[in-house]
């Protein structure tokens, strides 16, 4: 079993940087000095419930019970009622709207909208 786990990890990983190399290619800006686990993949959004807050990722369930890990970056920023708050100090149960980016193997969250 270990085996085919670290089979499918090497494949994730060249996955990702083929994937990191042609978002980098298909920019019309020079990216060629950003290192690929910096190169945002693709962008997406899940809206649900925090069921989980440590000091780098916040867990987002949504509706149809899949989890979400957001890694937390300098970038991660928190907005309630149009003010910005700490996503480190989110308890489990609140609503949130989530905007992600794919970046490097991780789901690294933008702006996460907290809803009443």
């Amino acid at each position: 079993m270990i085996g085919t786990e670290a089979v499918q990890a090497s494949d994730d990983e060249d996955w990702f940087k083929g994937a990191a190399r042609a978002a980098q290619a298909a920019l019309p800006e020079n990216t060629s000095n950003r290192a690929l686990e910096d190169v945002v993949i693709a962008s997406s959004a899940v809206s649900g419930r925090v069921t989980r807050v440590s000091r780098d990722t916040i867990t987002v369930r949504d509706s149809d019970g899949s989890d979400y890990v957001l890694t937390l970056d300098e970038r991660s920023q928190g907005v309630r009622q149009g003010r910005r708050v700490s996503l480190r100090q989110l308890q489990a149960g609140t609503p949130v709207r989530a905007r992600f980016v794919l970046m490097g193997g991780r789901s690294v969250a933008r702006d996460v909208r907290i809803r009443r």
